[in-house]
C-alpha cells in the first residue's frame, strides 16, 4: 500500500509538472546560439502472472518508465548538442538503484553538410532501426526490449557507448548510413586490451529519410516510409576463454497511408554470437493509426507485435501482443494498453502480461 501511494503522488507531480515544462522558448543569444528544455515522462501500470504453477496469481506494480530531462541547442551553425538524464524504471520492484539519475545521452554534433555529420560523447550505437529509435516515438508501448539484446556497457544507460559516430543522407536520401567506434566493454579481465567496439547501420530509403539524431517509429502522418536496413555490431574482448561479441541484423519498415488511416510496421531479424546472448531474434509489429470517433484532433491506433527470442541453449519463447493506443495530443500526451501472451519464462513457466502506460513529452 505504502508503494502504491508513493507512485500515486509521483504520477501527481508528474502530472502537474507537465504543463509547466513544456519545450521551452529559445534561450537564444542569436539565431546559431540557443539552448530549449524538455521533459519526457511516462509512467506504467504492469502486472505479470507469477509462474511456477500459479499463473492464477498476479504480481502488479506502479513506476516511473522513463522521467527524463531533455536539453537541446546550438553554439554555432555547425554546432549543436542533446543532452538527457534518466530515471528509468523509477520505483520499479526488483529494481536496484531505481531512483538513481542517470546521463543517458550526451553528445555535441558537428554538422558539416547532409552527407557528412560527426557526432561526439554517450550515444545510441547505430545497430538498428530499432534501437536508434527515440523512446517518445515508438509503435508499442515500449521498445522491442525482449528481443533487442544490445550490450548495455555503460550502467543503466541502456544500448549506449561513450564514442564517435559519422552519419549522414546520400543520394538525395536513398542511403542513410551511421557508422561509430566506441570504448565498448572496459573490464580488465574481459578485455585487458581495451579493444574498441565498432557498429554500423546502412539503410535504403524509398520514401522518406531520416537524417535527425533519432529514429521516427511512428510519425503519426508526417512521414512516408519505406526502408531496408543492415546493421552490425562487434566488441573485441580477447579474456581467457571469452567470446568475442559479434551481431548482424536485417530490417524492413514502412508508413503509408492506406484507406481512411495510416499502416505502419516493421520486421528486423537479429542474430547473436558472444557472452552477452547467443542466438537469434526476430521481431514484427504493425498498427494501424485512424481519427478517434469520440474526439475530434485526436486518434487511435490497435497495434499488433510478434517477438521471438531462440537461443542456442535455452528455451524458444513466442510473445504474441495485442495493443491500443491513444493519442489525445499526438506523442506529447498518449495513452497506450498492452496485452502480452508469454511475455517472458519465470520459473520455467510461459507467463503473461498487461501494461497501461501514459505519456507526457514537452
Amino acid at each position: 500500500m505504502r508503494k502504491l501511494i508513493c507512485s500515486i503522488v509521483m504520477l501527481a507531480v508528474v502530472l502537474s509538472a507537465g504543463s509547466a515544462l513544456a519545450w521551452s522558448p529559445k534561450l537564444e543569444v542569436n539565431e546559431d546560439v540557443w539552448m530549449q528544455i524538455g521533459f519526457l515522462g511516462q509512467i506504467q501500470f504492469e502486472a505479470v502472472e507469477d509462474g511456477s504453477g500459479n499463473n492464477d496469481k498476479w504480481s502488479n506494480d506502479f513506476f516511473a518508465r522513463r522521467a527524463r530531462i531533455l536539453a537541446q541547442g546550438s553554439v554555432h551553425k555547425n554546432v549543436k548538442f542533446f543532452f538527457d538524464t534518466d530515471v528509468p524504471n523509477a520505483g520499479k520492484d526488483d529494481v536496484e538503484d531505481s531512483s538513481d539519475l542517470v546521463w543517458n545521452d550526451g553528445f555535441i554534433d558537428l554538422q558539416f553538410m547532409p552527407e557528412f555529420n560527426i557526432s561526439f560523447g554517450r550515444i545510441l550505437v547505430p545497430f538498428s532501426v530499432e534501437n536508434k529509435a527515440s523512446a517518445a516515438l515508438l509503435l508499442g508501448i515500449d521498445y522491442n526490449v525482449n528481443v533487442t539484446k544490445v550490450p548495455t556497457v555503460i550502467d543503466r544507460a541502456f544500448w549506449r557507448d561513450d564514442g564517435i559516430e559519422a552519419r549522414g543522407i546520400l543520394l538525395d536520401g536513398l542511403i542513410d548510413y551511421r557508422v561509430g567506434v566506441f570504448r565498448g566493454e572496459r573490464d580488465s579481465v574481459v578485455n585487458g586490451d581495451d579493444n574498441l567496439r565498432s557498429t554500423g547501420l546502412v539503410m535504403i530509403n524509398l520514401g522518406d529519410a531520416q537524417p535527425g539524431w533519432f529514429y521516427n517509429m511512428n510519425s503519426l502522418g508526417s512521414l512516408k516510409v519505406l526502408s531496408f536496413s543492415a546493421g552490425y555490431d562487434y566488441i573485441g574482448l580477447g579474456g581467457a576463454g571469452i567470446e568475442d561479441h559479434k551481431a548482424w541484423n536485417l530490417g524492413a519498415h514502412l508508413e503509408q497511408p492506406l484507406g481512411n488511416g495510416r499502416i505502419v510496421g516493421s520486421a528486423t531479424f537479429y542474430d547473436w554470437e558472444g557472452p552477452y546472448f547467443e542466438g537469434q531474434t526476430a521481431s514484427v509489429q504493425a498498427g494501424y493509426l485512424l481519427p478517434c470517433p469520440f474526439r475530434d484532433g485526436s486518434h487511435i491506433q490497435p497495434v499488433l507485435r510478434w517477438l521471438q527470442q531462440d537461443p542456442d541453449n535455452g528455451r524458444q519463447i513466442d510473445t504474441f501482443a495485442i495493443g491500443l493506443n491513444y493519442f489525445l495530443k499526438g506523442h506529447n500526451i498518449n495513452f497506450k494498453v498492452d496485452y502480452a501472451i508469454n511475455d517472458k519464462i519465470i520459473d520455467g513457466d510461459r507467463v503473461d502480461a498487461f501494461r497501461f502506460q501514459t505519456q507526457l513529452l514537452f
